[in-house]
């Protein structure tokens, strides 16, 4: 049954007072709406209607008055009945008053814009729809003789639209002309719309949009501001720009052509821009609809506006008329099946899992131009409507240009790339208007020199030394040959002892035939040898391959064979790791004797920029690796501006501590040694947190490169013991770095610099950094992989390979010199990585990264997720490293992946967490955790920790081995006595849930109120002695702690407080119950409140064991409120009240008074009473209605088993009261019930609303001044609902925030309005501390 009531007013009278007897409409399904919103203090969502015209002679007041005869809207009066029934009526066009407002103007002011200003004035001015018109009217004098007439109508009364109608009328007027007949077509709207949405028609046409919204078309939208967690609430953003007139007479041009008009052709370009801004062509958005196709419709003043929802579905190769085309079938369907969107957006709202949203978040509003010749309107800025998250209003300017605003949520988009996108649709509009056929694809939104700009590396304009780089580190051991550079142990090794012995094997390599473009497999353990049989490599010409001795042997066997590797150097004990039957040289170093070769370096060809360098074997997900062959050019140039990039000199004394199994592990060896400085280099492939710091200060170590995991345990351990020594910079990568790890490395690591390097090994070593002093910060998930190094350039491309404007996700592709010569014997896979460049104009490669990045304002690159770790569930887009970067923030996390699963055909996103050592992890609070700062559809279905994550032979992690996620329900925890058995026996059954245990928590496993009231209910029936409550099941919420409980006699809480958290530092939040829901349904909020928020709940009123006939508000009330005061009396605490529970919270604040420091009564879609049982209402019936009903009622009470329950109930009932039950079951689309008295009955629900109807009807709400905020439904303001006012009640209360996206049943679990509760418990908390602050100040 639905719910007949929620609240009471205050005041249930007529307030129209000058209409009383005229002739009442009802509201519209919108005006419903536009009501709804005005009484939660909405007012801007739907901006008043204002036009101004400046005539040479204007009509006067008759001629005024004469146009308000033939316009009702503009003398509209509404009256409001008991339970918030609202009807319009029109008053006599005599009553309409004309304002005269007088321009005085400023100092310098022009007359122009003092009548701008004036008007402004008079159009911000709120209404007062109880007391006064819908309407208001103004004589400005103005100079020569000159008038302005102004209007300003309400929203309710009046579209965009109808000033069009007034302009055209109001010029008439003053020309002489008659007015004509009323047009009353908005009065009379509702009645007709009202009998056709409960016709057979109707239902056709929610068939077709539902066939329509079937598939997965996201709702289209600009990128969030990063960060974002669930939507924010806030204040709107506004971005105005004009669309020249060349480019309007252009498309005007390719409309003619094609049969296209020119909204459409508009909406084709911003449906392009948000494609190309979201990356998906399958988009979801709305196009305001005039709704005046109707003759009667068409010359009216009224509220006819509607919106038509869209779907399109192409591709970026489409042309732009394709689209344009596309566009208006779309449109003309639409049309063609029209509703009223509140309807469609009840009908079509999908709420899956935790995740919902509204049924478009982009508008497109083309207004027309209001074409008059006869008098100047007055230019004002574009009033948007606001009832969306983004929304494009475009209406004619005077010079043949498009005038259009873009109007924003600014908490959801970051203003900077809102300019932007409105640039970028000039650009599209503009390339449409050249050329109509023009590909999708193929319109640049980013500029060549703001690509110049984007893509540049760090400035550096030194000229690169040519020689390679091992000639750059034999230079400087020729000048300080005793100079120290390794440390390796207790080893030390200079630049001269090093070349030496680079030298000697190089003549022994030569010998063994290693010339250009042969490999030589370096099978070496990380070591000062190992560097120099690298070198060795290089001074013979070769190119070295680092081979890790401990990887599996079919790996290494891979890469001997794929390489053809002439040589293999090795150590003797390693030997037996290298595979049988490779065609090459092995080279024990521990054997060969290097003293009989000559110290200085060989005499080979000289290295060409183009001859290869080194060669890096890299693992992809599947299949074998695939070495990357490094050229010496590129690879010299780039390590010599790393070097100056770094500000490395020949006092840099380097830890390297990445593997050589990276090639950015060599990058950090070669450069320190090139700039004739120094390594400490690690003796094993892991030393301690507390071995490297002591490492680094033993040997003054000033730089150090770390891959970014150890290096968070690093600082952890630098944290906890402030042991780090000073350094100069520290250098790391490999993974993203969200900011709570950035900032433990700048508190905790003792450094002037960091860097976060970037770089695939396609791209050599590290083409990509982020240079900061330690404390920087940065917005968005990760730290910013920065800008290129040396001859480079970056680029973030979409799926077309077109350059992504700042904000904007792509691809990101690196060129220039520093890209690698390719795949070594592997063509195929190197064309399909590396690409001609496009962007070059000598021609050169890109590199295809895979990273999915986008552009930040200050041109750097951020880093966003990998290509193929983007996945879409219920058409949501989403970035699995975002989620996997919230995890990483957390206490504890170590690693963190997060997949989409299928298993048993359902999607969900699980993801995957490994402890930091010593850490233990709990996957429920980790999900608890990020519910806080991820929207609902980004939340893991299931945290799963793991020991480790799994890896394949290749070191990779192997995601098939990923083990599915276990419900608790698996290990489930046998009955210990009879009573536990029978008790899980009974919860098994109403549950339906054979795998359970007895301590398996109720709510955890789908039990919520209904079934509790089940489980007590049997229970009750079964042990008729056991004292057991409904309460004691909440609070003990297993069968062995109820059990437990019954063994102790029950009732152990006393029946009505529910512990939904019991400690915690903050003041007591006080949940209140609704109708039929307890407070458990506020857990959700609760847990997103975090550990420090204590929070208790009551029993509601229909679940209690003690009710009553004919309690008062004030008897249940107070229940609640001798538990308040005396667990909080003269204490700080926050009420919250959904639904009913708002009135319960009001009068509980109200009753405790000054007893308690209330600080926040929170109101969730709380609402008036209804019209069904409100005092005063009249019941209305057809012929032989009323009779029949009481027939119907008769027969009905004598099959009920609750005969005496409804005679008691009816029997307190007046005539008028009884009349008005008998409507609300004429009312109901389902019989009266017959099942109770269960107390899980429908019919025991059908008495208990009935029951509450009576009890709240009779109760009258005082005012009382409560610190009061407010959240609405969008589903609730859609169906028109009567929603609280409580500033009628309150002057401490706040307009309501709306929760899009969300309905009356689903708003306490929405995160949008978690966070957004939390938030104001945030404030209150603020004022708090600083009350607290003032109190120890003057005690």
């Amino acid at each position: 049954m639905r719910e007949p009531v929620l609240a009471a007013p205050a005041d249930v009278v007529d307030l129209a007072r000058p209409a009383e007897t005229a002739a009442g409409f009802p509201l519209s399904v919108a005006q419903k709406r536009i009501w709804s919103l005005g009484l939660v203090g909405a007012h801007g969502v739907f901006p008043a209607q204002t036009l101004a015209l400046v005539f040479a002679q204007a009509p006067d007041d008759a001629a005024l008055r004469a146009l308000a005869a033939i316009h009702p809207s503009l003398r509209t009066r509404f009256r409001r009945f008991a339970g918030g029934r609202i009807e319009q009526v029109a008053a006599p066009a005599e009553e309409l008053v004309v304002e005269r407002l007088d321009l005085a103007l400023h100092p310098a002011e022009s007359e122009e814009a003092g009548l701008a200003r004036l008007v402004d004035a008079f159009a911000a001015r709120p209404f007062d729809l109880d007391r006064e018109p819908a309407a208001r009217i103004a004589r400005i004098a103005l100079s020569g003789g000159r008038s302005a007439i102004a209007l300003t109508l309400h929203p309710i009364v009046a579209d965009p639209a109808s000033l069009r109608v007034l302009a055209r009328d109001l010029a008439a007027a003053a020309n002489g002309d008659a007015p004509g007949e009323v047009r009353d077509a908005a009065l009379t709207l509702a009645p007709a719309e009202q009998a056709w949405l409960r016709a057979p028609a109707f239902a056709d046409t929610l068939e077709y949009w539902r066939a329509a919204f079937a598939g997965e078309h996201a709702a289209a939208t600009l990128p969030l501001k990063n960060g974002l967690g669930a939507a924010a609430a806030g204040v709107r953003g506004r971005s105005a720009f004009r669309i020249a007139p060349e480019t309007v007479r252009g498309l005007e041009a390719l409309g003619a052509r094609e049969g296209l008009p020119l909204p459409t052709l508009v909406f084709a370009g911003f449906h392009t821009l948000l494609a190309r801004y979201s990356g998906q062509w399958a988009l979801r958005t709305g196009i305001v609809i005039e709704n005046r196709a109707d003759t009667a419709r068409a010359g009216t003043v009224g509220r006819f506006e509607d919106v038509a929802p869209l779907h399109l579905d192409l591709a970026s190769s489409a042309s732009f008329v394709a689209l344009a085309r596309a566009a208006q079938a779309r449109l003309d369907d639409a049309l063609a099946h029209h509703a009223p969107i509140e309807r469609l957006a009840q009908e079509l709202w999908r709420h899956e899992g935790d995740a919902s949203e509204s049924l478009v978040k982009t508008l497109f509003e083309f207004r027309e131009a209001l074409g008059l010749d006869e008098a100047a309107p007055l230019t004002r800025p574009l009033a948007a409507r606001a009832d969306t998250d983004f929304i494009l209003t475009v209406q004619p300017a005077a010079d043949g240009g498009l005038d259009a605003v873009m109007d924003y949520a600014e908490g959801l988009y970051d203003a900077r790339l809102v300019a932007r996108a409105a640039n970028g649709l000039t650009r599209i509009l503009r390339a449409a208007a050249e050329n109509g056929a023009v590909r999708l694809r193929d319109i640049a939104l980013v500029e060549a020199d703001e690509l110049d700009w984007l893509s540049a590396p760090y400035p550096d304009d030194v000229i690169d030394d040519d020689r390679p780089v091992h000639e750059l580190i034999a230079d400087h051991a020729a000048r300080t040959p005793d100079k120290v550079a390794i440390l390796y142990a207790e080893e030390s090794w200079t630049h001269g002892e090093l070349d030496r012995f680079a030298n000697r094997l190089a003549h022994r390599l030569v010998r063994e035939g290693v010339g250009p473009e042969d490999c030589v497999a370096i099978a070496v353990k990380r070591s000062p040898q190992a560097i120099g049989a690298m070198l060795a490599t290089l001074k013979a010409g070769g190119a070295y391959i680092p081979v890790e001795p401990d990887h599996p042997a079919v790996r290494n066997d891979h890469i001997f064979r794929d390489a053809g590797v002439k040589v293999i150097v090795t150590n003797s004990w390693l030997t037996a790791k290298i595979p049988t039957g490779v065609d090459a040289v092995v080279l024990e170093l521990d054997r060969i004797d290097l003293e009989a070769e000559p110290a200085a370096a060989p005499e080979t060809p000289p290295v060409h920029d183009d001859q290869l360098a080194y060669v890096m074997y890299t693992s992809g997900s599947t299949g074998l690796p695939k070495g990357v062959g490094v050229e010496h050019g590129p690879l010299t140039h780039h390590l010599q501006s790393t070097a100056r990039v770094y500000g490395m000199t020949e006092i840099s004394r380097e830890l390297p501590f990445l593997p050589f199994s990276s090639d950015g592990g060599h990058e950090r060896w070669m450069n320190p040694l090139m700039v004739g400085g120094s390594i400490i280099l690690p003796d094993q492939p892991l030393w301690t947190p507390e071995e490297t710091l002591a490492a680094m200060r033993r040997h003054g170590a000033n730089n150090a490169s770390i891959p970014t995991t150890y290096l968070q345990q690093l600082a952890e351990e630098a944290d906890a013991n402030a042991s780090a020594p000073p350094m100069r910079l520290y250098s790391f990568g490999g993974e993203g770095l969200p900011q709570t790890t950035f900032e433990l490395l700048s508190r905790s690591l003792n450094s002037e610099w960091l860097i976060n390097g970037y770089g695939p090994t396609e791209t050599i070593m590290t083409p990509m950094v982020w240079k900061v002093r330690a404390g920087a910060r940065f917005e968005g998930t990760y730290a910013p992989l920065g800008w290129c190094v040396g001859r480079r350039r970056a680029y973030v491309l979409d799926a077309d390979l077109n350059p992504c404007p700042i904000g904007v996700t792509g691809e990101l592709y690196l060129g220039g010199e520093g890209v690698a010569r390719g795949y070594l014997g592997r063509p195929g896979v190197t064309a399909d990585r590396f690409m001609p460049d496009p962007f070059s104009a000598e021609g050169g490669r890109l590199y295809r990264s895979g990273d999915m990045t986008r552009w930040r304002e200050d041109g750097s690159v951020e880093f966003v997720g990998r290509v193929d770790h983007q996945v879409k569930l219920r058409g949501f887009r989403i970035e699995l490293g975002e989620i996997e970067a919230a995890l990483l923030a957390q206490d504890g996390v170590g690693e963190s992946l997060v997949i989409l699963r299928e298993d048993d055909g359902r999607k969900a996103l699980v993801a995957y967490v490994v402890p930091k050592a010593g850490a233990t992890l709990d996957g429920d609070a980790l999900r608890r955790a990020l519910v806080r700062e991820l929207p609902d559809y980004m939340v893991p279905a299931a945290i799963v920790p793991l020991e480790r994550m799994p890896t394949n032979p290749n070191s990779k992690l192997d995601r098939m081995a990923l083990p599915a996620p276990k419900l608790k329900l698996s290990e489930s925890v046998p009955p210990a006595t009879p009573l536990e058995e029978e008790l899980l026996a009974l919860w098994k059954q109403v549950l339906n849930v054979e795998a359970l245990g007895v301590t398996d928590n109720f709510f955890e496993i789908g039990g919520h109120s209904l079934a509790a009231v089940k489980i007590v209910s049997r229970l009750r029936a079964l042990k008729p002695k056991a004292k057991v409550t409904i309460a004691d099941l909440f609070n003990e919420a297993t069968v062995r702690k109820l059990a437990a409980s019954i063994e102790r006699g029950g009732e152990a809480t006393g029946g009505q407080v529910i512990r939904l958290r019991e400690s915690g530092s903050r003041p007591m939040l006080y949940c209140f119950p609704g109708l039929l829901v307890s407070t458990r349904e506020y857990v959700k909020l609760v847990d997103f409140l975090g550990p420090e928020q204590p929070a208790t709940g009551f029993i509601c009123y229909s679940l209690s064991e003690e009710k009553k006939l004919d309690a008062s508000v004030e008897e249940i009330t107070g229940r609640y409120v001798d538990h308040i005061r005396k667990e909080s009396a003269g204490r700080p605490c926050f009420f919250l009240g959904w639904s009913w529970g708002g009135l319960l919270a009001y009068e509980a604040a109200r009753m405790l008074g000054s007893d308690i420091d209330l600080r926040l009564v929170g109101m969730i879609d709380v609402c008036d009473l209804g019209t069904e049982f409100a005092i005063g209402a009249t019941p209305q019936f057809a012929p032989g209605e009323r009779d029949e009903l009481q027939r119907l009622v008769t027969e009905w009470l004598g099959r009920t088993r609750m005969r005496a329950d409804w005679d008691r109930l009816l029997g307190s009932m007046d005539a008028r009261t009884y009349d008005q039950f008998l409507r609300f079951v004429g009312d109901e689309e389902e019989s009266l019930p017959t099942d109770g008295p269960d107390i899980s009955s429908r019919e025991h629900t059908f008495w208990i609303l009935i029951d509450n109807a009576l009890i709240f009807r009779r109760h009258v709400l005082q005012p009382f001044d409560a610190p009061i905020h407010s959240w609405a439904a969008e589903d609730s303001l859609h169906r028109g609902l009567n929603l609280m006012d409580w500033r009628r009640l309150s002057r401490r209360a706040n307009p309501a925030e709306i929760i899009a996206g969300t309905n009356h049943l689903h708003v306490i679990g929405s995160s949008a309005f978690h966070s957004r509760f939390a938030a104001r418990i945030d404030e209150a908390m603020a004022g708090l501390d600083g009350t607290e602050r003032r109190k120890r100040m003057s005690g």
